[in-house]
């Protein structure tokens, strides 16, 4: 059966997790490296078991019909896509909670503390925060560099841009330590620092430093479907060039949003826009 190219391995190296991990208890280390290498698996069943070790869904990896319990990259999805109740209650699920593996329960917590906090519970989203933190493995990287941004924007909700300065300037190191290759690979992680990141320049009334964030946010985003972190980078925009004077940008900006809106197929996003775009 044939992969989706670099599917497992790319969720492994997002984890920050070895192929000895991920392998442990079902399959040799050798043979998930060659899947990996090939991306060809034979053994149905060791694929819905390295999928569920890896929070996958297996039909995002393989094209076959399957019944399981949403994995946490869906999970993600929901949130990023504005549908934290869903979200919310998925997470709370018994049965993903049986089914998480050690190595899991910092992704776990960090999605927790972001619901949290679009549901303005500072409190929890900061405790939550610092129990991943305190889980994640020195070599979970792009988790740190999550947590640390979920950490500066719970801050800078609580007014407390020192702090959140000092957050975004901690995942900022790690993001500097992976060359640009590695980088690409997780631009949209990279791009949700900068976003929020650019979001407090414009609290401290920084709106240039801002404005050249949100550009590094957009020239890392991968290209494809990720339609609702353009529709909040250009919202940015917009307001940079409100501040700056930038006309003409504005309307650019207020033309992507609306293009993206519409690309999105997304109708509750097309609504979002309609209504923010008519107040302006």
């Amino acid at each position: 059966m044939k992969l989706l190219k670099g599917s497992l391995k790319r969720r492994r190296e997002q984890l920050g997790i070895s192929q000895a991990d991920v392998a442990d208890g079902i399959c040799h280390q050798s043979l998930l490296s060659r899947i990996e290498r090939t991306d060809e698996i034979s053994n149905i069943t060791v694929l819905q078991q390295l999928c569920a070790r890896l929070q996958l869904r297996v039909s995002n990896v393989a094209k076959i019909n399957e019944l399981t319990v949403t994995p946490l990259p869906v999970i993600r999805y929901l949130i990023d896509t504005g549908k934290c109740d869903q979200a919310a209650s998925r997470l709370e699920n018994t049965a993903l909670l049986r089914r998480l593996p050690a190595f899991a329960l910092p992704e776990y917590n960090l999605l927790k503390a972001k619901i949290a906090l679009a549901q303005n519970q500072t409190t929890v989203a900061m405790q939550l925060l610092q129990i991943a933190l305190g889980d994640a493995e020195k070599h979970q990287m792009e988790l740190m560099i999550e947590i640390y941004t979920e950490m500066g924007a719970t801050w800078a909700k609580k007014d407390e841009y020192v702090y959140a300065l000092e957050c975004y300037e901690r995942a900022c190191g790690l993001i500097k330590g992976y060359r640009p290759a590695v980088q690409a690979e997780m631009g949209n992680v990279i791009a949700n620092t900068y976003y929020h990141q650019s979001a407090l320049y414009l609290m401290i009334n920084d709106p240039k430093k801002a404005n050249e964030r949100i550009t590094q946010a957009l020239e890392i985003l991968p290209a494809k479907n990720h339609f609702h972190q353009i529709v909040k980078l250009q919202k940015l925009r917009v307001q940079c060039c409100e501040q700056l004077s930038l006309l003409e940008e504005k309307q650019h900006a207020q033309m992507l949003i609306y293009a993206a809106a519409e690309f999105s197929k997304d109708v509750n996003l097309k609504d979002d826009v309609k209504s923010y775009l008519n107040k302006i």
